[in-house]
């Protein structure tokens, strides 16, 4: 049986909100585009210490016909007890003009993750260390910081939240910590907040439509998108 009450702890949705708003006055005055991602993301338990993190990304901007973004992304986790892990990965990240490849990008990653529950809300932390290694002409090296928190509220769900219909919001920074002349000459690198509304079909599969404004630094001015994304989660 679903439950009609929507469990929503109301001081995150101001969080979020007061974060839009801010998103909004940094996007006056600059420029503005759409982008389309489709995102699906795939944890495969190996024992009751070890997993395999995989997940894809395509992305496309303005036309849904052209392919922009290619990421590849895995890595091997190693749980702890407290329903938190470390993980050790690597991702591939290509972007394409008119079909062609015009720069790729290696990354080596660490990642620490922790889920906990308030209430009813599901609520994740992660932190992750980049060590990326950036080809256009020659291949330049830059390390990065991003820390991401996402909060989970079922609407229509039932007692255990295992399926239902659910309400999502998150938000990741990106901060260059070395060599950000490699990259946009700033410490600050981007910034992702999304709100989602979503549908858990079981414990080990959901999906969710996401809308986010990304602010991403370039070297002379911030640039503005709004991201529309369709994402797929799979856990086993």
């Amino acid at each position: 049986m679903f439950s009609s009450r929507c469990h929503f702890n109301i001081k995150w949705i101001y969080v979020f909100i007061a974060i839009f708003c801010l998103q909004q006055e940094i996007a006056l005055g600059q420029s503005h585009a759409n982008e389309y991602w489709l995102f699906w993301t795939h944890t495969q338990k190996i024992n009751e210490r070890f997993g395999l993190l995989l997940d894809a990304q395509t992305r496309s901007q303005q036309s849904l016909k052209q392919l922009n973004t290619l990421l590849l992304r895995g890595a091997i986790a190693y749980n702890f007890k407290n329903k938190s892990s470390f993980a050790l990965g690597y991702a591939y990240k290509s972007d394409f003009e008119d079909n062609k490849r015009t720069e790729y990008e290696h990354r080596i990653f660490q990642q620490y993750l922790r889920d906990f529950k308030i209430k009813k809300v599901e609520v994740q932390i992660r932190g992750r260390l980049e060590q990326r290694f950036l080809t256009e002409v020659a291949t330049n090296f830059a390390l990065r910081a991003r820390g991401f928190v996402s909060l989970q509220i079922p609407v229509l769900a039932n007692e255990d939240f295992s399926s239902g219909l659910f309400t999502g919001i998150q938000n990741e920074l990106f901060l260059n910590v070395l060599n950000k002349q490699n990259v946009n000459d700033h410490i600050f690198d981007q910034n992702r907040p999304y709100i989602s509304l979503g549908y858990r079909f079981s414990k080990k599969i959901e999906t969710a439509f996401d809308y986010g404004l990304m602010t991403s630094q370039d070297y002379n001015q911030k640039e503005v998108s709004s991201v529309f994304r369709i994402s797929l989660t799979s856990d086993f």
